[in-house]
């Protein structure tokens, strides 16, 4: 498997070259062609035990439900919208005064209401409400859960490279610096998306919960979504990706068992 950043798809699933699993098909020692051992299959020693595989059974589980989690944020009505929509945000300005700061520059002073077309708070809920559950350190489904997975001794190939990539790109993402400042403030994307989760929408953080009501109150409010939109866009982009890179270890386990780091000669 490979990570493309641009399109995040699985270039290939389950292809021996790209994604190079144990030669000795995962646990299982090779037949011998000839012989009194023909036909004769020996156990590695590296087989789990019967505690092992229960435990790595219950981790399969979880890539399971995280892949059923993203079917059911793709199929809410804020990603079907966004998914090829991009938002379209309408500003008003009144008691207009420009500025010029320099050659080919200016300043606009003046009050400002802004908002998002066809804006939908319920789909906005909705898809918050199942977003969260990816993000939050304690929760089974977390990427952050999911990395202790991917980081597993029974998972071989470059799986969790293509894991630690996505979700590398994600955070970089989230990092950057919003397109929209306030004065000569700037904030991350991360800070953005935060104060409307935790401050805007479950309202569980008042200093946060502050914040957003004085952008509400800036008249800015449809920049700051348009960028929140852009980025709720982008991390189900990632999500999808990690759903095709779960489906492929998933398809791998059923066809081939487990070894526990590398195998045994035979």
């Amino acid at each position: 498997m490979t990570y493309d950043e641009n399109k995040k798809n699985l270039v290939s699933v389950l292809s021996p070259a790209d994604y190079p699993f144990n030669a000795k098909m995962i646990g299982v020692a090779p037949c011998a062609k000839t012989g009194d051992n023909a036909g004769h299959t020996e156990l590695s020693d590296n087989t789990p035990s019967p505690e092992q595989m229960a435990a790595i059974n219950a981790q399969l589980e979880v890539l399971r439900l995280f892949n059923r989690k993203v079917d059911k944020l793709e199929q809410g009505g804020f990603c079907k919208r966004y998914e090829t929509e991009v938002p379209n945000v309408i500003a008003k300005f009144a008691d207009v005064k420009f500025e010029k700061t320099g050659h080919a520059s200016f300043a606009i002073m003046g009050r400002i209401h802004s908002w998002v077309e066809d804006f939908n708070q319920d789909e906005i809920d909705a898809f918050v409400l199942t977003y969260r559950i990816f993000t939050q350190n304690n929760d089974q489904l977390s990427l952050a859960s999911l990395s202790r997975i991917y980081g597993s001794d029974w998972l071989i190939g470059n799986a969790k490279e293509c894991f630690d990539d996505a979700r590398k790109e994600l955070n970089d993402y989230l990092d950057r610096v919003a397109t929209i400042m306030f004065g000569e403030h700037q904030i991350s994307i991360r800070q953005l998306v935060d104060i409307i989760i935790y401050g805007g929408l479950a309202h569980s953080n008042p200093e946060k919960a502050d914040i957003f009501q004085n952008w509400e109150q800036s008249g800015a409010i449809g920049f700051i979504w348009a960028e929140f939109f852009a980025y709720a866009r982008h991390a189900v982009e990632t999500l999808k990706y990690l759903r095709s890179l779960n489906a492929g270890v998933l398809e791998h386990s059923e066809k081939y068992g487990f070894t526990l780091g590398e195998a045994s000669p035979p």
